[in-house]
């Protein structure tokens, strides 16, 4: 078993590791991220991939040079997301190997980097303020603009304003089709109340 000494700088690499975010709606960790992995486990190119086994939509996020040069050495750990997705986590180095060292350093941060790739993936990127999540929301259960302005407190104009924002926002041209667009976002085992949730 070989022993970790971290010195300054991978210390404070670990520590933003370990205290990062999922970026919500993507799977592939943020060039940041990649960045405090480097510092980590140094490599000429650092690669995440996510790619959907099902529909073949790959995404991708890399730092560092491609070389002419074929692969000298490569670390790869791969992450479940979902039933048939993946998440793969590639270093690559051109002149050198990878040390035992290395190795035991990708170990010690797999549970840090797989909390970061656990997030499903967003077909777009949708922006829905409070207020018209919450309109949505009370659409997608069924009520009025009468009945939705009555319970929020707010005119029935106001309601109407919301729902013109959400349609264009969500690409869509009325009620039933801001719902369904909610309801084909994301996971199917997803509640709409979570579904609007994740639409930050």
């Amino acid at each position: 078993m070989t022993d970790l000494v971290l010195n300054v700088e991978e210390q404070r690499a670990l520590r933003h590791l370990l205290v990062a975010i999922p970026c919500p709606g993507t799977p592939v960790p943020s060039v940041h991220v990649l960045e405090w992995l480097a510092v980590l486990v140094p490599a000429d190119t650092l690669t995440a991939v996510f790619r959907d086994r099902a529909r073949c939509a790959p995404q991708q996020t890399t730092i560092g040079r491609a070389a002419a040069l074929a692969d000298h050495d490569r670390l790869e750990i791969e992450f479940a997301n979902g039933d048939d997705d993946v998440v793969r986590v590639t270093w690559v180095r051109h002149r050198t190997s990878f040390s035992e060292r290395d190795r035991a350093m990708v170990r010690l941060i797999v549970p840090a980097l797989a909390r970061l790739v656990h997030e499903r993936p967003a077909p777009t990127p949708v922006c829905l303020t409070t207020q018209e999540r919450t309109v949505l929301g009370r659409v997608a259960a069924g009520a009025t603009n009468a009945q939705i302005a009555r319970d929020l407190g707010i005119a029935e104009s106001t309601v109407r304003k919301h729902l013109e924002h959400t349609y264009r926002k969500l690409g869509v041209s009325g009620r039933l089709a801001a719902v369904a667009r909610l309801q084909e976002r994301d996971l199917p085992g997803l509640d709409l109340k979570e579904r609007i949730a994740r639409m930050v």
